[in-house]
């Protein structure tokens, strides 16, 4: 069934479906034996499989032996897939790079509605332990979604901003849009996760021409995804619009996937990154005091600041006390202290 059917068919349908009853090990051996090879693949690899704490789906984790990893692919598998075909396509790449990769199960094995896959308040917690528990540094981490997995994508970012985690750097959404009337998605339109939910994150996007649904999950859904994830603060980096590319287009040409990981430079957060990430929600939410863009950073005696020429002010963090300091017409041209990097922290979503 096309994949318009689908999408239409979970959503209407979602509420009344019956839950899938899965298990864990169940359900990985389904996946082994969907694809003996790609099951073997990850074993051989010394990849770690663990059972998820709701006894519902699994996940592989894969990281250097030698070197800590420099970057994290988080990855989510299309519709009817297993997180042992992302783990099998994405591993090499990472291993090139010194990535880790970590790769969950998120449909349950039957069925095509909403209660079949984990929604993204279900699966961000899983995702989001896991990270923490491998000790990964905010600002390290590519998440990335195919079909299914992309349309999840969006939702799941928010809640990644929202829970003032901001693992993800960069997000690739890959053959499959923003649906506006999926519900995650009319949640982040609606201000649930704040107004400007993608602050910060880089975005990139696939799609082929030869989709054969092009408005769900082709190159026009795409290009208005892109449109929609700016409107909501994300920095978009990339559309790679492939012409000779269908809906599995981007997995299949190696090109695809260097141009993509070209746009990805892991960068941990640390306290100036903290600093510029409060800049930019302020530049977000007060435009007629500090402008966006905004200047490029820079330091002066205690103080890490941003100039807004076209407002006369000055936004700065200081070293001294771990305050805000603003300085121009909007504090009478005098030093005013607007609070702690502490308080605002938690309001921006920054860490």
């Amino acid at each position: 069934m096309r994949n318009i059917v689908r999408i239409l068919l979970a959503t209407a349908v979602g509420l009344f479906a019956p839950l899938v009853e899965a298990d864990s090990i169940s359900l990985l051996n389904q996946a082994k034996s969907a694809n003996a090879t790609r099951y073997q693949y990850a074993v051989s690899n010394s990849a770690e499989v663990k059972s998820t704490s709701d006894n519902k789906a699994f996940t592989i984790w894969w990281q250097p032996s030698t070197t800590p990893p420099t970057g994290v692919i988080v990855t989510l598998h299309g519709h009817a897939s297993y997180a042992t075909d992302d783990f099998f396509l994405w591993h090499p790449y990472a291993q090139a790079r010194g990535y880790a990769v970590l790769a969950l199960q998120w449909w349950f094995g039957g069925g095509e509605a909403t209660a079949d896959y984990y929604t993204p308040t279900e699966m961000y917690p899983i995702i989001a332990a896991i990270l923490k528990e491998k000790g990964v540094t905010p600002g390290t981490v590519l998440f990335t979604g195919y079909s299914r997995g992309s349309a999840n994508s969006y939702a799941v970012a928010a809640l990644d901003t929202a829970a003032g985690n901001r693992y993800f750097h960069m997000v690739l959404s890959n053959s499959g849009g923003a649906a506006t009337g999926y519900p995650p998605n009319q949640q982040i339109a609606a201000g649930t996760y704040g107004t400007l939910p993608f602050s910060g994150v880089s975005w990139v996007m696939y799609c082929g021409e030869k989709d054969p649904d092009p408005t769900i999950n082709g190159c026009p859904a795409m290009s208005a995804s892109r449109d929609w994830v700016v409107k909501y603060g994300a920095t978009f980096s990339l559309l790679m619009d492939d012409a000779a590319g269908g809906h599995e287009g981007f997995m299949t040409n190696s090109s695809n996937v260097n141009m993509a990981l070209a746009q990805f430079a892991p960068t941990p957060m640390t306290a100036n990154s903290v600093s510029n990430c409060l800049f930019a929600w302020a530049e977000a939410n007060y435009p007629q005091y500090f402008s966006a863009p905004g200047s490029a950073s820079a330091n002066y005696l205690q103080y890490y600041y941003r100039y807004y020429a076209s407002k006369g002010n000055y936004l700065g963090v200081s070293a001294a006390d771990n305050h805000i300091w603003v300085l121009g017409p909007l504090s009478g041209n005098v030093m005013a202290d607007v609070g702690t990097v502490a308080t605002y922290k938690s309001t921006a979503g920054c860490k």
